[in-house]
């Protein structure tokens, strides 16, 4: 597991599939497996067994989720007078572009530039 990016509140971390799958057997076995009482388990785990069984919940549904059909996301787009980005490596790197790659990301951003202009 990598730490891409945090701000204090908010951690990026890029996790491979068997480290997710050991997340979740954890979670399913500290809110379903193990019995704490209930007045116990948040002093115990930092968390109430409902947030923890959502995070459960948010796991598993990226495990099941179809993989992307590339390695890194490159994409931008206008929202009506922005401008949204984004490039991101799964393990926090820069994302690497050939120089046509990089030309056309250059003329996307400048095409959703001008939509967002014309808002």
């Amino acid at each position: 597991m990598n730490l891409v990016h945090q701000n204090g509140h908010r951690f990026l971390v890029s996790a491979s599939r068997a480290e997710l799958v050991g997340i979740a057997n954890a979670l399913n076995e500290v809110c379903n497996g193990i019995d704490v009482a209930e007045p116990e388990f948040e002093t115990r785990f930092g968390s109430t067994r409902e947030r923890l069984r959502a995070i459960l919940a948010s796991v598993t549904s990226f495990l099941d989720a179809e993989p992307a059909p590339t390695f890194d996301t490159i994409a931008a787009w206008s929202d009506g007078c922005s401008v949204q980005a984004r490039c991101v490596s799964p393990y926090g790197d820069p994302v690497d572009m050939s120089s046509g790659e990089a030309r056309d990301f250059a003329q996307l951003l400048v095409n959703c530039a001008e939509q967002a202009d014309s808002v």
